[in-house]
């Protein structure tokens, strides 16, 4: 589980429907359209959220930032992250859950778990390439953004030698989440976007570095997408169906 964590933040130097009008739709057009500014204003309003939205994102990037220094307890400032904070990536943080769960790491664990392992010994490039910083204008106090990480594997893996090997992870898409004091409460990371897009067979995060270089970690999860047999003998059976003329 700690592999997942490391990845995402050491950095080196339309078709129209017919539906009733609710209360959502005050901000939609009827092709589905959402009035951005209109919606964010309404919830701002709505949740009483004080941050404001440029100020929110600077606040997301100086995370990121901050996040250098993590490795050095005595330089790092870990009131960036709220005391019930939570850590959650695809397949990090519990099962996904159905009745309302609250998952994922807590705050001392996700620290522990980053500082644990250095994925910069084995990619000192490492370029996550942040970009497209943006509020969620359904949650105010949340801001999404994207990576699409580059790295060359030129020092040692968890105890493999360096194969030279230049990655390019697919696009991935984080968030943070953030209380009225302007600290993290949730932060989710790793998921991947366009998993036809890289070299590293469609995984993102730690995951993507370790079957990139040739080190592929011995869970499904942190093997490209095959799907069940079930979904497999599916996809046969559907090529099997007779074609519309």
């Amino acid at each position: 589980a700690l592999l997942s964590v490391a990845g995402s933040f050491q950095h080196a130097p339309v078709r129209r429907v017919a539906t009733p009008r609710r209360a959502l739709l005050e901000v939609t057009d009827e092709y589905g359209f959402v009035d951005e500014a209109a919606t964010l204003k309404s919830n701002r309003e709505r949740t009483g959220f004080p941050i404001a939205p440029d100020d929110l994102i600077k606040a997301a990037k100086e995370v990121i930032v901050k996040n250098q220094n993590l490795q050095d307890p005595a330089i790092f400032d870990d009131s960036i992250y709220a005391d019930d904070f939570r850590f959650v990536a695809p397949f990090v943080g519990g099962a996904t859950p159905t009745d309302g769960e609250r998952i994922g790491f807590t705050k001392d664990e996700f620290l522990s778990s980053l500082r644990s392992f250095d994925l910069l010994a084995a990619f000192p490039n490492l370029n996550n390439r942040y970009h497209a910083f943006r509020i969620d204008v359904f949650e105010p106090n949340r801001v999404w953004f994207q990576t699409r990480a580059k790295a060359t594997h030129t020092g040692e893996l968890m105890g493999s030698a360096a194969t030279g090997k230049a990655l390019e992870l697919p696009p991935e898409a984080l968030s943070m989440t953030f209380n009225a004091k302007g600290q993290v409460e949730l932060f989710t990371v790793g998921y991947v976007i366009d998993r036809t897009s890289g070299n590293t067979g469609g995984l993102g995060g730690a995951f993507g570095y370790f079957w990139g270089t040739g080190n592929p970690l011995p869970f499904p999860e942190c093997q490209p997408f095959q799907g069940s047999l079930q979904l497999r003998l599916l996809g046969a059976l559907q090529k099997l169906l007779p074609k519309p003329e």
